[in-house]
């Protein structure tokens, strides 16, 4: 059966993302990436991930990876941490900014309030000249095509992000704050809590 020209594209694009993802290894700064891991490993408030459009969808996953390696972190919506929820986010915390562009106005809005309490502040970007990059004590510039036909829509370097801090949450995973049973006391439902009960 031939196929549709919808699905020929789907499989573009599948083609184009995990080409992203392989290219990671020399696109991705191997000294910024363990500079990350390791704030976040040595964090001892939490970590707040924030980020508006599609890069809100990123930080959320990122704040649940860190959560499941047992890092102490969440998601605060960048249009409500400025009429009053940055009180969430307090000194000693490190806050992970994503914007693709990297002057996104509802997070650099916030950066007089993250400077102000002195908190530690790692941007996301692929400009590292933005307003954001500009401000970050740690930067992970990415250049990232997308893979969809306008090449404008966030698929690829989102994939990439995702992926980036997924492997960040893996090895936090071999670190001593997390063990089997620290797991399951973490997620102890679904599949993986039933496997990990088992081990109990």
């Amino acid at each position: 059966m031939k196929r549709s020209i919808e699905f020929e594209n789907a499989c573009r694009m599948w083609k184009e993302d995990s080409e992203v993802l392989n290219s990671l290894k020399g696109e991705v700064d191997s000294i910024v990436y363990q500079k990350i891991f390791e704030t976040i490993r040595d964090c001892k408030g939490r970590v707040a991930t924030i980020g508006m459009g599609t890069s809100s969808v990123a930080a959320r996953k990122i704040a649940h990876m860190l959560c499941v390696a047992n890092v102490s972190s969440f998601f605060v919506s960048a249009g409500d941490a400025a009429h009053g929820a940055f009180g969430a986010v307090q000194p000693g915390d490190i806050v992970i900014a994503l914007s693709k562009g990297g002057n996104t106005e509802e997070l650099v809005n916030l950066i007089g309030s993250i400077k102000g309490k002195g908190i530690f502040l790692i941007t996301v970007t692929q400009n590292s000249d933005s307003l954001l990059g500009k401000a970050a004590d740690i930067i992970l510039s990415l250049e990232i095509a997308e893979s969809d036909y306008k090449h404008m829509l966030p698929t690829a370097s989102i994939l990439s992000i995702i992926a980036i801090f997924d492997a960040i949450a893996d090895e936090l995973t071999k670190c001593e704050q997390f063990s089997d049973h620290i797991f399951y006391l973490n997620h102890n439902h679904g599949a993986v809590g039933a496997y990990l009960k088992e081990k109990e």
